[in-house]
């Protein structure tokens, strides 16, 4: 290639990569400022329901340290028999924010003022960035955001990976930074586990490609698994973590990839991973335990005895394909063996757990879980198309055409990037929930299809720029080094690397050249075999002639000007067609994310004069409790608010949204379904104070026929002989039945709303009602005395051992009678449980499976 050539091409490259990394520095900034709506119209506000007990656990741990954190058993969750948060709690966003809010107490007050020309181009018209000392609630409220703009940059890094592409990158950071599946569990104030667990995600993904993508690079795999240690602490769905990269480990045995460095890389990242995640609490031994977790296992031990089998192979000097198949028979036999007894003695005893409700759910036919709590839950539903294009919008569209774009030239990074999204796209389809793994998918398939098509096109043109300006020479010469340069910039590490396979067609016939004489005598000692495999050889040689032959012509330099032409026309019709689905695309992630913006807590509202303003009835009535009732007041209200209850109100409840025990919940729903005498009995001695949602927005009411089924899923008498609880209800003409009249939930709801309701003034005693009646508070009267000093005296909890942190209220002595009424819950499909009995609700749902799905809920 001629100096001047060389120079252009040169300048041309420079110029993309600069034009990438501002656009990449843009994408980060936006992914920031799309996540900020809530804190620019509410202020730095915790929001929903499950955040906030997440932030109660991080001013535990700022205020008492680890070692108490790790030790906490809170008595004011679950009254009275209280929860181990210790043990219970995924500790990575807590443990994170506290280290942020640490270290920012050392850093001085910076501001880095943003240059004026840049102004109109920074999203939000942000003129500074400040670093600062924050408080505590504030590091929360923004980690989010923070999280955001890393998950942005770590897709950004794998699409890298898969595409040695700036431009493809770039195009998948752009779309990471504001697709609304990443947005939903990221907005600024949502404190949740999945707002930093999505970034963990990505981080060990990239580090896991990373580590299989030459010979030289299995140490990665130690990163990797240190990256998924912390995405275990992070949050529960670490499970789809390590099945993801068992999954690919496994895949890349057939696909010829598997070596001495992927078998380092899969060891390391397993041991570091499952031995670090061990040492986390509420974790412990389930991944050696849990059927869940089973089949990276299973991935491990079969590494070991390739690998096994393969020293063997090398210190016996085997050669034929006979001989080797021999010793890994007779090394996998063996294995298969012992492991058949040791699985035969283990199963007997309990030691392998069962699959979740909500894993169950993910692999059967149907949306029921047999579970009434779980079914009751909208995010653990299946996902319509109506979903996908919300959540995903234009990138739904971009995503297949990615897909088959990953298809061509596949290398490791490449079929891990066709796994994830085949994953992907089935578990999203049976939770709604699961879009959120869709994120980073669809954002790298988007910048898959980018690379493949813009990245052609500049291609062509730069080669023809570069022929132009070149003088002298001979154009194939310059064509095949122009070819070099670039497969050297695509990146040294992608060639497969597994035994017996050659780089490309032309090394393969130079080895056949070569080791021709050496082939025959092989033929004559190897079998049969071994000349089927060299027939097929010699036929996947003649093709790949031909095909070489097509590539040549279609690729060379005869061919170039008709290239470059037709990829200026494609560049062109980009350039004329894309914005318009850009903008709508971006448009849409905006109003998404304004959407999302509400706290829950708080929302906006307009009167009927046009204005805007603020109603923050959930988040007053907290503040009431915290403010009008006793420090020791014993809050009853449905499971979904238990968590603000004792977050923002400070005071203890009955239960809250963390579903470890559906027996306890049975009972609060027991309590709110009963007529008011018989609810009263119960309520007097666990609680003080019953809260109410009402006004609508899927307040009490809204949810009373769910109270109804989980309830009579361990109380049978509730229902009898109706699992579904269709009698507890509203008719057609929205006057409620019998059942749903008497009840505590309906009466308290409609107390001197509805026409002839008014609450028991013996029972119950109003004390507060919010602005707008989207609460209300109700004194329980007649409290026994008797029961809340039981409870309260720590002689009566229940310890693990003596003197140990660990210890367990009891209900008192005046509810057993109603507890031993309790059958304990049986879901479907749940076994290493003995011969337990269903309740009636999961043997109507299972009948409804078999009927293929037909009847009402």
């Amino acid at each position: 290639m001629g100096l001047i050539g060389t120079t252009v091409s040169t300048l041309v490259k420079t110029a993309r990569n600069v034009v990438c990394l501002a656009a990449l520095a843009w994408a980060l900034l936006l992914a920031y400022d799309i996540r900020l709506p809530a804190v620019k119209i509410y202020g730095p506000v915790i929001h929903e329901f499950d955040p906030w007990f997440n932030y109660r656990a991080t001013e535990y741990l700022a205020e008492h340290g680890r070692e108490k954190f790790f030790k906490w058993f809170d008595h004011m969750s679950w009254y009275p028999l209280g929860r181990p948060v210790g043990t219970t709690i995924y500790p990575g966003m807590q443990i994170t924010a506290v280290a942020i809010w640490e270290a920012l107490k050392a850093v001085p007050k910076k501001r880095f003022k943003i240059p004026k020309v840049l102004h109109k181009y920074v999203p939000g018209g942000m003129k500074a960035l400040r670093i600062a000392p924050m408080s505590l609630n504030d590091v929360c409220v923004y980690i989010p955001a923070w999280f955001g703009s890393i998950a942005t940059l770590c897709v950004f890094l794998i699409t890298m990976e898969v595409t040695r592409s700036w431009i493809g990158a770039t195009a998948s950071a752009l779309v990471m930074s504001m697709i609304p599946a990443h947005l939903m569990r990221s907005m600024a104030g949502g404190y949740d586990n999945e707002s930093i667990a999505v970034t963990a995600i990505c981080l060990t993904f990239y580090l896991w490609m990373m580590s299989v993508r030459s010979p030289k690079s299995w140490w990665i795999g130690i990163l990797a698994g240190l990256s998924y240690v912390y995405m275990v602490a992070a949050w529960g769905g670490y499970i789809f973590v390590i099945n993801m990269v068992g999954v690919h480990a496994a895949a890349l045995v057939p696909l010829g990839y598997f070596n001495s460095s992927t078998y380092k890389a899969y060891t390391l990242f397993y041991i570091i991973g499952t031995l670090g995640a061990m040492q986390i609490p509420v974790v412990g031994w389930t991944p050696i335990k849990s059927l869940e977790q089973m089949g990276p296992l299973v991935v491990f031990i079969i590494y070991q005895l390739l690998e096994l089998s393969s020293t063997i192979i090398r210190r016996r000097g085997l050669e034929s394909f006979k001989e080797k198949m021999s010793v890994r028979a007779q090394v996998f036999g063996v294995a298969f063996v012992a492991l058949s007894i040791v699985v035969l003695l283990l199963w007997p005893t309990g030691y392998f757990g069962p699959f979740s409700s909500r894993i169950r759910g993910l692999f059967v036919k149907h949306t029921k879980t047999g579970n009434p709590l779980v079914d009751s839950v909208a995010e653990h539903q299946a996902a319509s198309d109506s979903a996908y294009w919300q959540y995903l919008h234009h990138g739904k569209t971009l995503a297949p055409w990615g897909l088959v774009c990953c298809l061509y030239r596949p290398t490791p990074a490449k079929w891990f990037i066709i796994i994830y999204a085949a994953v992907a796209s089935y578990f999203s389809v049976r939770m709604v929930r699961l879009l959120i793994i869709c994120g980073p998918i669809t954002s790298v398939l988007a910048g898959c299809l980018a690379a493949t098509v813009l990245d052609s096109c500049v291609k062509q043109i730069l080669d023809s720029l570069a022929k132009l300006a070149s003088f002298g020479g001979d154009a194939e010469a310059k064509a095949v080094e122009m070819k070099e340069a670039d497969k050297k910039e695509e990146g040294k590490g992608s060639p497969r690397s597994g035994e017996g396979k050659a780089k490309d067609s032309k090394d393969a016939k130079a080895k056949d050249k070569k080791g021709g004489k050496d082939d025959k005598k092989k033929k004559a000692s190897s079998g049969s075999v071994s000349e089927l495999g060299d027939a097929f050889d010699v036929i996947k040689s003649h093709y790949m002639s031909y095909y070489d032959k097509v590539v040549n012509f279609v690729t060379g330099p005869a061919t170039l000007p008709p290239r470059a032409i037709a990829a200026v026309i494609v560049l062109a019709m980009i350039w004329q067609t894309a914005p318009a689905p850009i903008s709508d695309f971006r448009k849409h992630c905006e109003d998404m994310s304004h959407g999302m913006a509400s706290p829950q807590i708080m929302f906006q509202s307009r009167g009927r004069n046009g204005q805007d303003f603020i109603v923050d009835d959930y988040l007053e009535s907290y503040n009431w409790l915290k403010a009008h009732t006793p420090k020791d007041a014993r809050v009853l209200a449905w499971w979904d608010y238990g968590y603000q209850i004792t977050g923002i109100g400070q005071r203890t409840s009955i239960a809250d949204g963390n579903t470890w025990n559906h027996e306890h919940i049975a009972t609060l729903a027991r309590c709110l379904v009963s007529g008011e005498k018989r609810g009263h009995k119960i309520i007097r001695h666990i609680a003080d104070y019953v809260l109410i949602w009402a006004g609508g927005r899927g307040d009490d009411l809204a949810k009373s026929p769910h109270m109804a089924r989980i309830g009579t899923s361990v109380f049978p008498d509730i229902c009898p002989n109706n699992p579904t609880c269709s009698h507890f209800g509203f008719h057609q003409d929205h006057t409620p039945t019998p059942m749903m009249a008497k009840s505590v939930v309906y009466r308290l709801h409609s107390h001197n709303k509805a026409p002839g309701v008014v609450a028991n003034p013996a029972l119950w005693k109003e004390v507060h009602t919010s602005r707008y009646g989207l609460v209300r508070i109700f004194k329980v009267l007649n409290v026994s005395k008797e029961s809340k000093d039981w409870v309260a005296n720590p002689a009566n909890r229940v310890c693990d051992a003596p003197g140990s942190w660990y210890c367990s209220g009891q209900y008192p002595p005046a509810l057993r009678p109603l507890i031993a009424k309790r059958k304990d819950f049986a879901q479907l499909e749940d076994f290493n449980k003995g011969n337990r009995e269903k309740n009636a609700y999961s043997k109507y749902i299972e009948d409804l499976n078999k009927r293929g799905g037909a009847g009402n809920i």
